[in-house]
C-alpha cells in the first residue's frame, strides 16, 4: 500500500512538473555556464554505455516555469531497464545521461515489481547524498535524480516523448532561504 502512495505521489508530482510539452531551454539570461559541475565517470561494464535517455529532435511547447532551470527532449531506452515480457531487468549500474554535460552511473540497490509498475530505487556512484527513484506504470515512466549537485526529473510528455529539467528548488514554494 506504501508502495502504491508513492507511485500515485509521484505521478501526481511528474504530471505537474512534465506539464504538455515544452521546447528545451538553456540557462536562464541566455548563459551557457552550468551552475555547479556535474559530470561523472563511467566504467566501462555498466548497463547502456550510451545512456538511459536518447537524443530525439522532437520538441513541443511548453509554458516557461519559474523552477526549471533548462530542460531537454529525450526518448527513454527502457530495454535497459525491462526485457520484452515487462519483467525487470537484473541491472546493478546505469548510466543517467541527463544532459549532454550531466552524467552519472546509477547503482540500483532495489527494485519492486506488482503487477504493470516497477520502481528503482538507489544511488548516484561517487556522489555523496544523493539518490534516485524511477516508476514505470501503466506504460509511463518517471524519474527524479537527486544530489547536492543538482535536482533533476524525467516527465511523460506525449506518446514516447519525455522531457529531463534541471529543477532550481529555491523557486519552488517554500524554497527560499
Amino acid at each position: 500500500m506504501r508502495t502504491l502512495a508513492f507511485v500515485l505521489g509521484f505521478i501526481l508530482l511528474a504530471a505537474g512538473l512534465g506539464g504538455c510539452g515544452t521546447q528545451a531551454t538553456g540557462l536562464p539570461g541566455g548563459s551557457t555556464a552550468l551552475p555547479v559541475e556535474t559530470s561523472a565517470l563511467i566504467p566501462s561494464n555498466t548497463v547502456g554505455s550510451t545512456g538511459l535517455f536518447a537524443d530525439t529532435d522532437l520538441t513541443r511547447e511548453i509554458p516557461e516555469e519559474a523552477h526549471i532551470v533548462r530542460s531537454r527532449f529525450v526518448k527513454i531506452n527502457l530495454n535497459l531497464l525491462m526485457d520484452e515480457a515487462g519483467q525487470a531487468r537484473d541491472v546493478k549500474e546505469i548510466i543517467f545521461n541527463l544532459f549532454p554535460d550531466v552524467t552519472y552511473t546509477g547503482v540500483i540497490e532495489q527494485v519492486d515489481q506488482s503487477g504493470d509498475t516497477i520502481s528503482w530505487s538507489g544511488y548516484l556512484k561517487d556522489v555523496e547524498y544523493s539518490y534516485f527513484t524511477m516508476v514505470y506504470t501503466s506504460g509511463v515512466f518517471m524519474g527524479h535524480f537527486a544530489s547536492p549537485l543538482g535536482i533533476y526529473e524525467t516527465a511523460f510528455v506525449e506518446d514516447d516523448l519525455y522531457r529531463v529539467i534541471m529543477i532550481d528548488q529555491t523557486k519552488l514554494p517554500g524554497g527560499e532561504d
